[in-house]
């Protein structure tokens, strides 16, 4: 039933449905809140159908040749709060000592590989050094982002003082897990244009989405719709690694869509939600009825408004075919970047090596300004001057130029003329929600689809979610802010979906979000806008550094390079609801490392 599909078309149905163990106990709810039958009736004839478990969840110590089980320690190595990476020959695990109980999990994050030994234990989960997903060290499950799945969790045992953990090869190998999922109860004559739960897009927060309400033990139809002709993808990774093709970015693989029976519909574009006949009304005239929807369309590029705008080689990055093609273009060509977005610098850092020269357009006096601050935005722009990338400041595009209908230059408003045969624009998005204006969802005056806590909207029924919304940030004591960030969408989504099951779920995550250029990564948590100082630690001229952004006396954000992993522990203090303050902060910076870091470890105010 799952899959992607570019049109609707009929599909092979089975008659079959998976629920998690732990569902099996409790009635099976569906979204409106009653019990969904194992027994259904279709026009009039009664239809059972029979629980079975997926091979993929079964457990993994049925097989003796996959298990194997190793001395790792003595029970004195490890103080409580102490992680340590263990082998046990054929693979490494994580041994984590808390409240005098022992846990092993896989040791890697299955985002990006980090180093988990290298995170951040507090109260019960490891969170991610490089980009802040966490993980229940009892069961291994993924509890914040980014990332789709879980870590393997392996048997610990106590003899004779020596710590003894049993695991299965394949989970040491593979150092994931995907939870444990519910599959469709399908109807052999149901009906193509209607649904149970329709998200509309196929980015992080329509994937988690759709996962998460499998995970739960949802067992009627999910249908994703997307403008892209791809399924859901790494989008970050586009600019990035410009030269990915869509397989070697994709979230999950085609196969996996099919096995838990999500369907994707591709190259569909919204036109219209008709929330009082539950209907959303797509571009082609293609009509689908929901029960109950998610928004997660995210944003649209912001395009140039100069003279010449339409001239070809000027690109907005949005796709992986947009990536490709700059990449391909810009070799040992003039490439100018307008905008110094984080789009904008990753795409400026990839294609330094590649192109024979890269010009950045920006109208503040230092990238990232707003963002980061005027003394780190120093810092970063001189990294790229330093891999040859020139910056025009302070200034803005006035006309493209062209030679043969191909883009030949770019006339600044300061009278400067650039030579380009690639323009790259990154100068911000708008939300993507022009659809919904006739729709009675509540929008502000930005665009941004308006929900509470529990990522609802004000039409029941009607959920949103990722790039595209405002929601309250409790760190920011419910302050509604638009957080377009990829961990964002992935606990919107998380949110989202738990709260169609009503499970009356709030929203309470701590944003995280990273950049990565010339090999260098800034990570950031927190929510800095309207900051008032900064205060830093360590050594901006050799990239090594803290910066805390401050707001009267309190620590709104943290960003750092070369410095891991300050930015999981700072998050892990704004999670657990405790204010940081600008004193103690000041306090560390002024002792250097011996500084008091009460405020870190939790025993401060």
């Amino acid at each position: 039933m799952g899959g992607c599909f570019s049109k609707p078309k009929p599909v092979e149905v089975k008659i079959e449905v998976v629920i998690p163990e732990k569902e099996r106990s409790k009635e099976e709810m569906s979204p409106n809140g009653k019990a969904s039958p194992l027994v259904y009736k279709v026009n009039g004839t009664a239809r059972h159908y029979h629980l079975e478990e997926h091979p993929i969840a079964s457990n993994p110590y049925h097989n003796p040749k996959d298990v194997v089980e190793a001395s790792v320690c003595h029970v004195k190595d490890l103080e409580n709060g102490q992680m340590r990476e263990v082998d046990l020959g054929c693979g490494k695990a994580l041994l984590i000592k808390e409240g005098g109980e022992f846990y092993a999990m896989g040791h890697k994050c299955p985002h990006y590989g980090a180093p988990l030994v290298k995170g951040v234990l507090s109260k019960g989960r490891v969170r991610c050094p490089w980009h802040g997903a966490c993980f229940n060290i009892g069961t291994g499950d993924i509890e914040d982002f980014p990332g789709l799945d879980s870590l393997p969790r392996f048997q610990v045992k106590i003899e004779k003082e020596k710590v003894y953990i049993r695991a299965s090869k394949q989970a040491l190998q593979t150092q994931r897990r995907t939870k444990m999922m519910a599959k469709c109860i399908s109807l052999s004559n149901y009906n193509l244009s209607s649904t149970n739960v329709l998200i509309i897009g196929a980015g992080a927060a329509g994937l988690v989405c759709a996962e998460t309400l499998r995970q739960e033990g949802f067992s009627d139809r999910i249908v994703m719709c997307t403008m892209d002709r791809h399924l859901p993808y790494d989008r970050p990774k586009l600019s990035k690694s410009m030269d990915s093709h869509p397989e070697q970015i994709a979230l999950r693989p085609k196969e996996f869509f099919r096995t838990y029976d999500i369907e994707v519909l591709t190259e569909m574009q919204a036109a219209a939600v008709d929330v009082k006949n539950k209907t959303a009304v797509f571009k082609d005239g293609f009509k689908m009825e929901y029960n109950k929807l998610l928004i997660a369309t995210g944003n649209t590029p912001k395009a140039l408004s100069c003279k010449g705008k339409e001239v070809e080689n000027v690109f907005n990055i949005r796709t992986p075919e947009d990536a490709n093609r700059v990449v391909k273009l810009a070799a040992s060509k003039n490439v100018v970047i307008v905008g110094a977005s984080f789009l904008g610098m990753e795409v400026a850092a990839y294609l330094t090596e590649r192109a024979h020269s890269v010009s950045v357009v920006e109208l503040e006096e230092v990238p990232f300004k707003k963002f980061f601050g005027e003394k780190v935005g120093r810092a970063v722009m001189k990294m790229f001057e330093t891999n040859r990338v020139k910056f025009y400041m302070q200034t803005e595009v006035s006309e493209l130029r062209e030679q043969e209908g191909k883009l030949k230059e770019v006339v600044l408003k300061s009278g400067k003329v650039l030579r380009a045969d690639v323009c790259v624009v990154g100068i911000g998005a708008v939300p993507a929600t022009g659809f919904l204006k006739q729709s009675g969802i509540n929008i502000d005056s930005k665009g941004f689809i308006v929900v509470n806590k529990m990522m609802q909207t004000n039409i029941p029924g009607v959920f949103a979610a990722g790039d595209a919304v405002t929601f309250p940030l409790a760190l920011r004591n419910n302050k509604k802010v638009n957080v377009p960030h990829w961990q964002m969408a992935h606990m919107h989504g998380r949110i989202a979906a738990l709260n169609m099951l009503a499970h009356g779920t709030e929203i309470s995550t701590v944003p995280y979000l990273w950049t990565a250029m010339f090999g260098k990564s800034i990570r950031y948590a927190g929510h800095g806008e309207g900051f008032d100082d900064v205060v830093i630690q360590g050594d901006l001229d050799e990239l090594k550094f803290v910066a805390f952004y401050t707001k009267s006396d309190e620590v709104v954000a943290v960003a750092s390079m070369n410095y891991d992993p300050i930015v999981s522990k700072v998050a892990e203090v704004l999670a657990a609801g405790r204010a940081i303050r600008k004193r103690d902060v000041e306090l560390f910076v002024r002792h250097g490392k011996t500084g008091d870091m009460s405020w870190l470890t939790g025993k401060g105010s």
